[in-house]
């Protein structure tokens, strides 16, 4: 029967004219291919992670962290040579033997059988990117850990090529449970700084990820190759092009890169302190993309702002003068306008302190090595739990103040905080059907708020700044949260339920009126 005549035959029937509604409108639902429509309570949310997550897996659990990077040291699962193997443990867990079964353990968390740290994130839906780094002593010419590997420029196929041969394993052994690589850390940094992780020229950097590209995709198809984590700021201090543009240009002269996706899937940002620049550094890796002809996801896989005044360990020359609070609102704000200039992940570095910082420098952990959380912690539990699954999200900056508003088809979350050192009110217009209001702070406190005159009126702090100085981290940001009143699970039993139904690029309202 045509739709023509069984609209026809039932257009009085009050019950068929009901489900005729609801059925169109889930149908508009499901036709969009590039958006899901996801329950709130569905979690955990993939996008929002936290670095080293299994140092302290039952609080990762507890707070439903999506995703967790794990660094993997070739040096240790290859110590010996070419033919030694020892089975893979994560960054800062010790290997001891207990009873001939090889456990794991860090100074204050229970010890962990072999691979309990990946089985509890998958048992847990939290996804894992490994980041593959540390060049063992046999198998380059150059600094132990940080020396380009030897034979590096031979087919991958080749005995002799160190780099693929190891790839090609750990990628075989564990391709069913990690999809994500990340090949080595933050090589924008130059081999004659202190920091420096990778000792070889961008042309080696390049050759590394085509090697890892091409012998990760052969194993699995299915693998996602990530560029390393640059600092940006390496660059802008010693007066040089951005890395990923150099690193293009040396693909871009590569015959083959074009029609192999330029051999790697997703770029990386490492963001700290600034919470102003995040947006500014995001959209000029995309913008450098964009140069090159390339449309690739963009993770922020490393972010935070380590405080000063931690009483149990405070940082007595700091690089930036950070408070425990100004942390807080660090981790809220760099996540929001993460997204906003459309990161596709992100993650906080990091869980836990599991080993006692030096005194005096700097600590990042969201739990101190103690095990008492700091104020970031309930801060990043406030950010995930009030923007899990957002669809859509815009970004309104003033010299005053930020507002970032993401929409999901059930809440509407506007995280809005002061740019400045002086207190600011930020205005906002109520959505149409909004039947519960509220504001949450980054301590987690909740309170109502009410329209006056039809608009929202927010107050928002000024930011800790020195006068004349730009804040690096704003004033404490504010929350506020609207629920429309539907449930997807039980449309029928509803009454004028709001819908916010993504189009592609923003929300269109659909009213399911049950009262005929």
């Amino acid at each position: 029967m045509s739709n023509f005549n069984f609209l026809y035959n039932f257009a009085f029937s009050r019950l068929s004219l009901l489900l005729i509604i609801i059925n169109v409108t889930l149908m508009v639902l499901l036709m969009i291919p590039t958006v899901t429509v996801r329950a709130d309570d569905t979690k955990p949310d993939p996008r929002f992670g936290i670095v080293e997550s299994y140092q302290a897996s039952h609080i990762a659990n507890k707070w439903e962290v999506g995703w967790d990077r794990v660094v993997i040291e070739w040096y240790r699962v290859q110590p010996l040579g070419p033919n030694s193997w020892i089975p893979v443990y994560p960054h800062g867990l010790e290997i001891i033997e207990q009873y001939g079964d090889p456990i794991y353990r860090n100074n204050t968390e229970h010890s962990l059988l072999q691979n309990e740290w990946l089985d509890t994130a998958v048992q847990n839906s939290r996804e894992i990117a490994a980041l593959l780094i540390g060049t063992p002593e046999w198998a380059t010419k150059g600094l132990p850990h940080r020396g380009v590997p030897e034979g590096l420029y031979l087919p991958v196929s080749d005995p002799g090529n160190h780099w693929a041969n190891f790839v090609r394993r750990i990628v075989y052994e564990y391709s069913d449970q990690i999809k994500h690589w990340i090949i080595w850390n933050e090589p924008d940094i130059s081999f004659d700084h202190p920091g420096a992780q990778f000792d070889g020229s961008v042309e080696d950097y390049y050759r590394l990820v085509k090697v890892a590209y091409i012998v990760a995709k052969e194993i699995d198809p299915d693998s996602v190759i990530h560029l390393g984590g640059l600092t940006y700021w390496h660059d802008v201090v010693y007066g040089r092009e951005p890395y990923l543009r150099r690193l293009l240009e040396i693909a871009a002269s590569d015959k083959d890169a074009i029609s192999n996706n330029f051999y790697f899937d997703v770029a990386t940002v490492h963001v700290y302190f600034d919470s102003e620049s995040v947006y500014q550094i995001i959209k000029m890796q995309s913008d450098i993309l964009v140069e090159f002809g390339l449309d690739k996801a963009i993770w922020m896989n490393e972010t935070n702002a380590a405080p000063m005044d931690d009483p149990l360990h405070p940082w007595y020359d700091p690089i930036l003068p950070v408070t425990l609070e100004q942390q807080a609102s660090f981790l809220i704000q760099s996540s929001t306008l993460a997204f906003a200039a459309g990161a596709e992940r992100i993650a906080i570095y990091k869980l836990f302190d599991h080993v006692g910082p030096v005194m005096g420098l700097e600590s990042y952990g969201l739990i101190r090595n103690n095990g008492s959380l700091r104020p970031a912690s309930i801060a990043y539990q406030v950010l995930s739990e009030n923007l899990s699954h957002f669809q859509t999200v815009s970004h309104s900056i003033w010299p005053t103040h930020h507002v970032v508003t993401l929409l999901s088809p059930m809440r509407r979350t506007i995280v809005a905080w002061a740019r400045t050192n002086n207190d600011i009110e930020a205005i906002v217009d109520p959505l149409l059907d909004t039947q519960d209001a509220f504001i949450i702070d980054q301590r987690g406190n909740r309170l109502p708020i009410y329209s006056v005159n039809g608009k929202y009126h927010l107050s928002l702090s000024g930011g800790y700044c020195d006068d004349g100085r730009e804040c690096l981290v704003g004033g404490e940001p504010l929350l506020m949260i609207e629920y429309q009143q539907c449930d997807l699970d039980h449309l029928v039993t509803q009454h004028d339920c709001m819908l916010w139904i993504s189009t592609g690029a923003e929300f269109t309202p659909s009213l399911i009126d049950h009262d005929f």
